[in-house]
């Protein structure tokens, strides 16, 4: 699914984590991994870590954020992986800050690996978690995160969260035109409801259609896929399953990732991205 993969270095403990899980995860998809540098070409300290990985090593002077990114593309990369240092508490916030500003601006699928202990990883991904809202793009992810599930033999758990309408968001589409109320309640054939709230579902069975679906999505790649449906906020439905269900890969998609919906609240990939506690994977769905 991934013929080359490219990874960011910059030889600290941290990013040698990224860079072990990045060779593996070539390894067994049978991908070309390569290293990428930000400054001055190094020599045999960047290129020893390149052969002792079976990779090649590309440095490029620039701000490191920028280099991936440009890099990852002129290389043809379809997937791209980082660290995850600087991804929660509040140094997300700090200018140049890497991983946080290449989730935001990533072309490509991207990977971030949880590196803060800077402990080396061992093995790959046995348990996957993927969220899907039901829309075009979360269904690509599902389809392309049960392509990855199946290369590595692994039964991807797949949820969907939903959240009946609060009072206020009641008040808010009863102003709107149309019967609201029963566009929220709809099928999905006959649900017609706002953009702005197409994220929300009204009951379970809302979240069993979709999930049906997603079934049915990872089933065309050879993919069995375990389904759930959650009551609550998306992102915190994944965070809480991550913990209770001892996941160690997120995939979502990269709908809300850049541009000013990046802030709002809610906005499922950007919480995931800062406070998961597992790997993440961001695919490019936009």
């Amino acid at each position: 699914m991934y013929e080359r993969i490219a990874v960011g270095t910059d030889l600290s403990a941290t990013s040698l984590v990224a860079v072990d899980r990045a060779a593996s995860l070539a390894d067994k998809l049978g991908a070309e991994l390569v290293l990428i540098y930000a400054g001055r070409d190094l020599g045999a300290p960047l290129q020893k870590l390149a052969d002792d990985h079976g990779a090649k090593a590309v440095a490029v002077q620039g701000a490191p954020a920028d280099v991936l990114l440009e890099q990852a593309k002129e290389l043809g990369a379809p997937l791209l992986v980082v660290g995850s240092v600087g991804m929660s508490g509040p140094r997300r916030f700090t200018l140049g800050n890497v991983p946080n500003k290449v989730s935001h601006h990533s072309d490509r699928d991207l990977l971030i690996v949880k590196t803060d202990k800077g402990e080396p990883i061992s093995g790959l991904y046995s348990k996957i978690l993927v969220g899907t809202d039901g829309s075009p793009t979360a269904m690509r992810a599902v389809e392309m995160a049960s392509r990855l599930a199946g290369a590595l033999g692994v039964k991807p758990l797949v949820v969907t969260a939903y959240q009946p309408p609060t009072e206020h968001e009641l008040k808010q589409l009863r102003s709107g035109t149309g019967d609201a109320i029963g566009a929220w309640s709809a099928t999905r054939e006959q649900r017609e409801t706002p953009p702005d709230y197409q994220w929300r579902l009204a009951d379970a069975s809302q979240a069993e259609d979709i999930l049906e679906r997603a079934a049915d999505h990872a089933a065309t790649v050879g993919t069995e896929v375990e389904t759930r449906a959650v009551e609550g906020a998306p992102a915190d439905v994944l965070l809480d399953l991550t913990d209770s269900e001892k996941i160690d890969l997120i995939v979502v998609g990269s709908v809300g990732m850049t541009g000013a919906k990046r802030f709002m609240l809610g906005n499922v990939p950007h919480r995931i991205s800062h406070h998961s506690p597992v790997d993440v994977l961001i695919l490019h769905t936009a």
